[in-house]
């Protein structure tokens, strides 16, 4: 049986639906999930806007893959499925729940869209969904995701995108602005 359960262009199979909750079931371990891991980025720094589209789906991005995959044996973490697109990694899956966060009133969305001007800010209502769940989380992790949240606030789209271009270079290849992102050869001869 390889049916496919689809909305929009996220698609899971069957199978692969059977397997997830068999292994939920046999480790026994807590879920974060892609919702969660955008109320935790936001909750970390709660009082601040990330501001435009494009930073958001980056911060997510480097959260996952530089913050939340080394911590995975405390949790089974859901896979965001980013693939190279037009500005760098981008999921299908994140634009779909960005849209459901906001009509369920987790986060606000300020600004003009699609802009660097677009603000992304976390609501009471969403600080008490993913309150609880945060502070069970490692001290040390708590602190590693407050840490890079500002830092990478502080790099801008344009740091950010630099940033992820050069450790990333397998998700430009989509991109249509990869070449204002040349590659930076420090301390060699380039």
């Amino acid at each position: 049986m390889s049916e496919r359960l689809s909305q929009n262009n996220n698609t899971i199979s069957f199978e692969e639906l059977v397997r997830l909750f068999e292994k939920l079931k046999a480790e026994n371990k807590p879920v974060i999930t892609l919702k969660d891991a955008v109320l935790m980025l936001l909750y970390a720094q709660k009082n601040k806007h990330i501001y435009g589209r494009i930073l958001l789906f980056k911060e997510v991005f480097l959260l996952y893959e530089e913050i939340l995959k080394k911590y995975r044996e405390h949790f089974i973490l859901e896979n965001p499925r980013y693939e190279p697109y037009k500005y760098g990694p981008y999921s299908f899956r994140l634009a779909d729940l960005l849209e459901q966060l906001y009509w369920a009133g987790f986060i606000e969305i300020i600004g003009k869209r699609n802009t660097r001007l677009e603000a992304f800010i976390i609501t009471d209502k969403g600080i008490k969904e993913i309150e609880r769940k945060f502070e069970t989380l490692l001290p040390e992790l708590r602190e590693e995701i407050t840490k890079k949240r500002q830092g990478w606030d502080q790099l801008g789209i344009d740091g950010i995108l630099r940033y992820v271009y050069q450790k990333y270079p397998q998700y430009k290849i989509n991109s249509k602005i990869k070449d204002k992102y040349k590659e930076i050869m420090w301390g060699g001869k380039g």
